[in-house]
């Protein structure tokens, strides 16, 4: 690249991925290809560069006027993501308004760290989907279940997630454990309760959404089998007997008397959508109950990650992109937006793509500079897996002789990016690896 001025034509430059646009439409993630100043009067490195933070875009801006940038390295435009929306917005004006709701963001504050959690955490994580795997036997055996024992699990994960939830979005990312059949509502509890304690529920309240959405597909157990096990679409007549879940979940929960009624109306409007297309009772807006609310993003972003085996799995940056376009259609706004606020623009235990074209890891995020967290170097630029990972601060990256900066999630399942020996990178081979030595027996082990 030299040091000159760019084209002064206005429109698209001959590669597809090149764009002229003015200082005023830049966009955080967006990767600066070219200038129209000499780079020399810039503090930026020539080669190209991404735009991290708010500073990088006034700096630009008191230098040019234009510049170009390459859309397949960086964000797009606003006007493009626009154009790609345009029947979801229609749609999103149509919906009903949903009902808001206080927000402190302050409410918890984060005692522990990762390293000082992480294996009592992880033990909590695995309580609490062996405790509600043998509840679900129980219900299709029969046999009444042990709300009691729920509830203490519940209580372990609600103070855990409390103390950082940082922790627990780091092992629902990256957790080693083989899935049994019901750990996707386990795991859906758990998200729940993340983006509760984001938004400053009460912890009574925190309870009564985690038991609800634990809960909240428990009428699945009193399905045929094959409906229970069905991978792919539904038939009209399949679907029909699939909602007959939420009716068999309220049934069976009425005979738990002590249970408080908003756990009933989580199972019974877990499926609702804002627009009111959801079931069994279409409502929509503020006829949903907010508890309700929390569940359903939960479990959908639960089954985008694709842990129950429902197609394959998505990246949870990916995963938070769809959730967002579906905005104000199957949920509120609000209650997006906080999810991605707590889990960050990359979420801590997600595989991503570098500008290097080196693959790495997530470890810390930067709530300063949300697209530049502490990260783990996995593979070489040609996708070699390296012998040990290398830490990298994508905020504080010094002298270091590659300056790198975030591209894009990496798909591990996309058979055309596997690493070189055909195998793939997984998250979950590094679940305890970047928290230090595990030293001592069960939960008497401390981590140095």
């Amino acid at each position: 690249m030299q040091d000159s001025k760019l084209s002064s034509n206005p429109g698209r430059y001959a590669a597809d991925n090149l764009l002229r646009l003015s200082c005023a439409e830049l966009l955080l993630g967006m990767f600066v290809f070219e200038l129209d100043c000499a780079w020399s009067k810039t503090p930026f490195a020539m080669g190209g560069f991404h735009l991290k933070n708010v500073e990088d875009i006034e700096i630009l801006s008191k230098h040019c006027k234009h510049v170009v940038i390459d859309t397949n390295k960086g964000v797009q435009p606003r006007k493009a993501r626009k154009d790609k929306l345009t029947i979801l917005s229609s749609a999103r004006r149509a919906a009903p308004e949903s009902s808001t709701f206080k927000i402190d963001r302050d409410a918890y504050p984060v005692t522990r760290s990762i390293k000082q959690q992480i294996d009592k955490a992880h033990r909590l994580h695995l309580t609490l989907k062996k405790d509600f795997a043998e509840q679900a036997l129980a219900v299709r055996k029969g046999d009444e279940m042990d709300l009691p024992l729920l509830e203490k699990s519940v209580d372990g994960i609600i103070a855990s997630v409390i103390v950082n939830p940082q922790t627990h979005i780091w092992l629902l990312n990256t957790d080693p454990a083989d899935r049994a059949d019901t750990d996707y509502c386990a795991r859906a509890a758990i998200w729940a309760v993340v983006l509760a304690r984001q938004v400053g529920l009460p912890t009574h309240e925190m309870k009564i959404l985690c038991v609800g959405t634990l809960l909240a597909d428990i009428g699945m157990q009193l399905l045929p089998e094959r409906l229970v096990n069905k991978r792919g679409p539904f038939r009209k007549k399949e679907f029909l007997a699939y909602r007959k879940h939420v009716e068999f979940g309220v049934e069976l929960i009425s005979h738990y008397p002590d249970l408080d009624d908003r756990v009933t109306a989580i199972i019974k409007c877990h499926h609702e959508r804002q627009d009111g297309l959801g079931f069994p009772a279409k409502l929509r807006g503020k006829q949903i109950p907010l508890l309700a609310r929390f569940a359903n993003l939960a479990y959908c972003f639960e089954r985008l990650l694709g842990s129950n085996g429902e197609g394959s799995a998505t990246p949870p940056s990916k995963a938070l992109t769809k959730l967002y376009k579906q905005r104000a259609l199957k949920f509120p706004e609000q209650q997006i937006v906080e999810l991605i606020h707590v889990m960050g623009t990359y979420p801590i235990g997600s595989l991503i793509t570098l500008s290097s074209g080196e693959v790495g890891l997530v470890l810390e995020q930067n709530l300063q500079e949300r697209l530049s967290p502490k990260i783990a170097v996995l593979t070489d630029r040609h996708k070699g897996l390296l012998k040990g990972p290398v830490v990298v601060d994508l905020a504080n990256q010094g002298k270091s002789k590659i300056d790198r900066s975030i591209v894009s999630s990496y798909r591990s399942q996309n058979s055309s990016r596997r690493l070189g020996d055909g195998k793939d990178l997984d998250p979950r081979n590094y679940s305890l690896s970047f928290f230090g030595k595990r030293v001592g027996i069960g939960s008497f082990s401390v981590r140095f």
